[in-house]
């Protein structure tokens, strides 16, 4: 009865990239990883990401999913994301979007 009542949410990669950061740390001589879930759309290494809140444009260099690198992310995945270039500090929780 709870299999038939329960309903799984469709994903759909189309759409601007959208992603809630949860939390962010540096790796030293790589650079800082944000974490946390892709709201809408999808994202890809070299992809340009913006931090709307800083007014900063950052490109991903890798990302991984449950310590598996990863090409590509989209609606529901929860990644970790590398950018250079970017001060830890300045984000703890927040949005990370398409330019």
């Amino acid at each position: 009865a709870l299999q038939q009542a329960a309903v799984v949410p469709a994903r759909t990669p189309d759409g601007k990239f959208f992603f809630a950061v949860d939390h962010c740390f540096p790796i030293k001589g790589k650079g800082t990883v944000l974490t946390g879930t892709v709201l809408n759309g999808t994202v890809r290494v070299n992809d340009a990401v913006e931090l709307p809140e800083l007014r900063q444009e950052r490109k991903v260099k890798s990302m991984q999913m449950f310590k598996r690198p990863v090409k590509q992310a989209r609606q529901g995945d929860r990644v970790g994301v590398l950018v250079t270039q970017l001060d830890a500090k300045l984000v703890e929780r927040g949005i990370m979007c398409q330019p």
